[in-house]
């Protein structure tokens, strides 16, 4: 029989009070969840960050510092900025969000595909499609899980936590979810969101109507939507990590008609048009952190929130 080793933690830091730490979860619960991403952040000085939506609804389990939340566009914090509410779900169509904290702080970042959200949070995660919410409005032992995340001392130790919550979570929830949507969502995503909706309903071999109503019930979403927030989540990816592609190749590469729909539907998602973003990239070339991941410095929040 063979033997299932499981994952290493891998470890990237390039400055002093910065580390990422990443790791696969555990054999069990590869078919569902890709990657956990890890953070450890110590900084004197506040750290604003720009969170887009990914396709994903994004579990964020933290603690240290308070973290200070706000959704673009909004003019408002949100209502999730205390120290005990430091761990939280952004909805599959949650606006992007600005996130500022200084002095120390652990998070580990989760990407659930939304039919694991719908089981692991029992069903809800169709009613917060829009929202971000506190951990603790959903799980009633959220503040016992960051406490035993804080106790923890090291990052092997954390996902080995995570890990054993998740499994029992997933194990212990009424919310079934149908082999169909699971096979669609797989497909949507593998090609980018450029795929057509009927051609997977006729595939699955129902109508392009009841296809659409049974996606929307155990995602929260329709198919087309599914796809549009998919094709931007490309488009996002290529434009955070490669300084090699146009905004025209990138529009081309992700099914977008023109660079004009393109700069639309980056707006909408994430709050700025593409060649702000390019901008905001390239003025914190030495920002603590992964290359290109989306800091912001301080004199170009306005830009992005306006």
């Amino acid at each position: 029989m063979l033997e299932i080793k499981e994952p290493t933690v891998l470890t990237h830091s390039n400055v002093p009070g910065w580390e990422y730490v990443s790791r696969v979860p555990t054999f069990a619960l590869r078919s569902s969840i890709r990657l956990y991403s890890g953070y450890y952040q110590n900084t004197e000085q506040p750290v604003c960050r720009l969170q887009a939506p990914s396709g994903h609804v994004m579990l964020v389990l933290g603690f240290g510092s308070d973290m200070k939340i706000r959704q673009i566009g909004s003019g408002v914090d949100s209502g999730i900025n205390s120290g005990v509410n430091q761990s939280f779900v952004a909805g599959l169509e949650a606006q992007p969000l600005l996130r500022e904290h200084d002095g120390e702080r652990y998070c580990i970042a989760i990407a659930l595909p939304p039919w694991v959200a719908y089981r692991l949070f029992q069903g809800a995660a169709t009613e917060f499609v829009q929202e971000v919410v506190a951990l603790e409005d959903i799980w009633d032992d959220a503040d016992r899980l960051v406490e035993q995340l804080s106790e923890q001392s090291s990052w092997t130790q954390r996902f080995a936590l995570v890990d054993r919550l998740l499994k029992e979570k997933l194990f212990a929830s009424q919310h079934l979810v149908r082999p169909e949507i699971r096979w669609a969502w797989n497909q949507l995503e593998a090609q980018g969101g450029c795929i057509l909706i009927r051609q997977l309903a006729r595939t699955i071999g129902w109508s392009n109507r009841y296809f659409a109503r049974q996606f929307q019930e155990q995602t929260g979403v329709t198919p087309k939507a599914a796809a549009r927030q998919m094709r931007f989540a490309q488009a996002y990816r290529l434009l955070r990590t490669s300084n090699n592609h146009t905004l025209s190749e990138i529009a081309l590469d992700c099914g977008y008609s023109d660079q004009s729909h393109f700069t639309r539907e980056f707006h909408a998602f994430c709050g700025c048009a593409p060649n702000t973003f390019q901008k905001a990239k390239a003025a914190v070339a030495d920002f603590p952190g992964l290359p290109g991941e989306p800091g912001v410095p301080g004199e170009m929040v306005r830009d992005i929130d306006e």
